[in-house]
């Protein structure tokens, strides 16, 4: 299989040539060898983060030739390329800050950089090799993991939180790839138009759907009735907490989520992000809340000068179904905080949004779509190493313990009244930004690759011949 994946990438490059490119490319084309974009947006999975936008390209790095990424470095809050094996594990990583730019350009999202330089450009060369022990090149990735599970031909790309009025790729062109093969021949793939609809009304729709009162009596077969987070290790260990994280079977949680998390990660994950979910469930209330403190980010989204920093790079929390579906997200910009730094979010179907859920009474709100049971994601990106709430210092059954006050305590109500008798409405210390964007025109994940991707990847190319996003 691994064999075949090259060699079909191949006979699909070998016709790109006849296809037309354009003398200037629209904001939403792309180049050809993009083939998939599940950002909400589109098709809406991996449970995509909707300020994001992901591309994901399948294209061969030749043994003795190499495919080079000639880009610009977008204005956004972090970018990053990364490879990913045919079963969706990690091989290698660069995301901004270490990638060092061409000559005569400058890295704008170096601390204290500018971030609105005009020379912003970068090249990195990708291999079908293994990264060397030490000294390893600079601006390089590889195919070749550390043993025969990290082999594989699939580029991503990934954009969070352009500014404000560059969506949707950060106000620059993307990426051009360029097939290098073995004796110097190169062979640039051109730009196609992007030609999918936009299909937010669809996820808007879904999110908005959902009864306003749960009709049943409570059973407890799907979650808990004080929500907990786990850290995400793999898919299996996720599905253990699916089916058992419950009153009925949650004795069971502990001994099969341990079995699960020895099979292999992988689910295309971002390299630079840890992930912790919560399965809740309107068997306990058709509203629940989470009051956490939120970390530091740099502020980024309004075009600022300088280039800060944080707790951490980047947070957000998003719900979504488990079809990998996101409804929609919240960003640490969006968040109204209270004069100790400290959030609350409320989740419920949209015809039972309590009415101080808005940003003037300090309340985040989020669908919680159709079903009984949602999932929330919470992600954090690039901690600074002198803060030690993050979640990727947390292990499985220490996430409470490690979070500490960033850990977001749930608490269900019956009602929206129950709601807003119990927290009222207060003016917000900080009030968050006052546009929300997504990946149409703002957006949303930090999406991840579900098993099966890879083929929508390859056949993708023939059916549709565009790139593609993984996750808004």
């Amino acid at each position: 299989m691994i064999r075949i994946v090259p060699a079909a990438c191949l006979l699909a490059l070998a016709a790109l040539p006849l296809l037309p490119a354009t003398a200037q490319a629209a904001s939403t084309d792309k180049g050809c060898a993009w083939l998939l974009e599940p950002t909400t947006d589109r098709e809406n999975i991996l449970y995509p983060e909707s300020t994001t936008r992901y591309l994901a390209a399948v294209i061969p790095a030749l043994p003795g030739g190499y495919v080079e990424i000639a880009g610009v470095f977008p204005h956004a809050r972090y970018m990053s390329l990364q490879t990913y094996s045919t079963t969706l594990q990690s091989i290698s990583n660069l995301h901004d800050m270490q990638i060092q730019p061409d000559p005569g350009s400058s890295n704008p999202y170096l601390p204290g950089a500018d971030r609105n330089a005009a020379a912003r450009n970068y090249t990195v060369r990708l291999q079908f090799a293994q990264a060397p022990a030490g000294n390893v090149p600079a601006n390089t990735l590889y195919y070749l993991g550390s043993d025969a599970l990290h082999v594989g031909a699939v580029l991503v790309y990934r954009i969070y939180l352009p500014d404000a009025g560059t969506q949707p790729f950060g106000g620059v062109p993307t990426p051009t790839l360029t097939e290098v093969l073995p004796g110097g021949a190169r062979l640039t793939i051109p730009t196609c138009p992007d030609p999918v609809p936009d299909t937010t009304f669809l996820t808007a729709e879904l999110a908005a759907s959902g009864l306003s009162d749960y009709p049943l009596p409570t059973l407890g077969v799907f979650g808990l009735p004080t929500p907990a987070w786990h850290k995400y290790q793999n898919v299996g260990a996720s599905e253990v907490q699916v089916l058992t994280d419950d009153e009925i079977l949650g004795a069971l949680t502990p001994t099969l989520a341990a079995i699960a998390a020895q099979l292999p990660a992988g689910f295309g994950e971002n390299a630079d992000n840890k992930y912790v979910y919560s399965l809740v469930s309107r068997e306990y209330g058709n509203v629940v809340a989470f009051r956490a403190r939120l970390p530091s980010t740099p502020k980024t989204y309004d075009g600022q000068a300088t280039m800060g920093s944080g707790q951490l790079r980047f947070w957000s929390m998003c719900t979504g179904d488990l079809a990998t579906q996101s409804y929609d997200c919240l960003v640490d910009k969006d968040i109204p905080l209270d004069a100790d730094g400290m959030f609350t979010v409320a989740i419920s179907a949209a015809s039972a949004r309590p009415a101080n859920a808005t940003n003037d009474c300090g309340v985040a709100w989020l669908p919680w779509g159709p079903l009984v049971q949602s999932g929330v994601i919470m992600r954090n990106m690039l901690p600074d190493p002198s803060f030690p709430n993050s979640v990727q210092n947390a292990t499985p059954g220490t996430e409470q313990q490690t979070l500490g006050a960033y850990y977001p305590l749930g608490t269900y109500y019956a009602s929206p009244q129950d709601f807003e008798k119990a927290v009222g409405c207060h003016a917000p210390a900080v009030p968050a930004d006052s546009q929300t964007t997504s990946t149409t025109g703002g957006g949303s994940g930090g999406g991840a690759f579900a098993p099966g991707v890879l083929l929508m990847l390859l056949v993708a190319g023939g059916l549709r011949g565009r790139s593609g996003t993984l996750g808004r």
